[in-house]
């Protein structure tokens, strides 16, 4: 399996022409325990017990944890009896996520000009950063499980409309079940799932971009509660990288508080 690991992360490596890489990657069979040895604590999780700290890791497959200094290295930290059961394509997204996180950590640090990645506990701006960094570490990750999902379907196959609505379709039961379930995962839990779902969508609006557009017009999309998402995706567009969106951070703010302060009766009102 590490072999396995090694070889997709090379070729992200490759792909996207990374200088000076200095990561471990460590498989476990305890997220939860492993991932308090390495970089710095979760200053959330040190207000949960741990049987709910425990409970909470116990759906994580893969993790990313920065340095505690600057000369040490990142590490990737996955789920060993969960990458042993799931398909290559897989691997290829939770590789290409978590290196994703990697790359946008680095360049968060060196466009801020952090001289410790502690740092990031400092700055509430830093919040908004990794919630652009789960959509952007999504992005990639998806856009690769595509690829060695479907291979050369995605640009010469004759069903890649239908292709198109059954993941699509999925992606929208799969992340509006959790972002509507705010009882048990909370905002921040409901803004996470929701990157992750503008990330999958903004990959198909790239390929197919008025078959989606199509379907963003219809149910469940033409509700209030949504409009903050599309909203969301129209400043992701704007600013595709970090570097163009490193000075717009606050504007996920801006956007996320407009809909925080509807109610839920409001959230769900029907758009005449």
């Amino acid at each position: 399996m590490m072999k396995k690991l090694q070889r997709i992360m090379n070729s992200y490596i490759r792909y996207f022409n990374l200088k000076d890489v200095n990561l471990q990657i460590i498989l476990t069979d305890d997220m939860y325990s492993t991932q308090k040895n390495y970089g710095f604590v979760d200053r959330d999780a040190k207000s949960l017990d741990e049987a709910t700290a425990r409970k909470n890791w116990k759906y994580v497959a893969a993790c990313m944890k920065y340095p505690k200094s600057m000369d040490e290295p990142f590490y990737l930290i996955f789920k060993k009896p969960y990458l042993e059961r799931v398909e290559e394509c897989e691997l290829y997204r939770l590789v290409f996520h978590e290196l994703t996180h990697m790359c946008d950590y680095k360049d968060y640090a060196r466009l801020n000009h952090l001289s410790s990645y502690e740092e990031l506990f400092s700055n509430p701006e830093t919040v908004l950063f990794q919630h652009w960094s789960e959509y952007h570490a999504e992005r990639r990750g998806y856009a690769a499980w595509l690829k060695h999902r479907y291979g050369i379907q995605l640009k010469y196959g004759t069903d890649k409309i239908g292709i198109m609505e059954k993941e699509t379709i999925s992606n929208i039961q799969y992340y509006g079940e959790h972002y509507t379930n705010t009882a048990e995962y909370g905002s921040t839990r409901q803004i996470y799932f929701t990157m992750h779902w503008l990330a999958r969508t903004s990959i198909w609006l790239q390929i197919l971009p008025y078959q989606v557009a199509e379907i963003l017009s219809k149910d469940p999309f033409n509700y209030k509660g949504i409009e903050w998402i599309k909203k969301l995706m129209y400043l992701f567009q704007k600013y595709p990288n970090i570097e163009q969106m490193n000075p717009h951070f606050m504007e996920i703010a801006q956007i996320i508080a407009e809909n925080m302060s509807l109610s839920r009766d409001q959230l769900w009102e029907v758009v005449s």
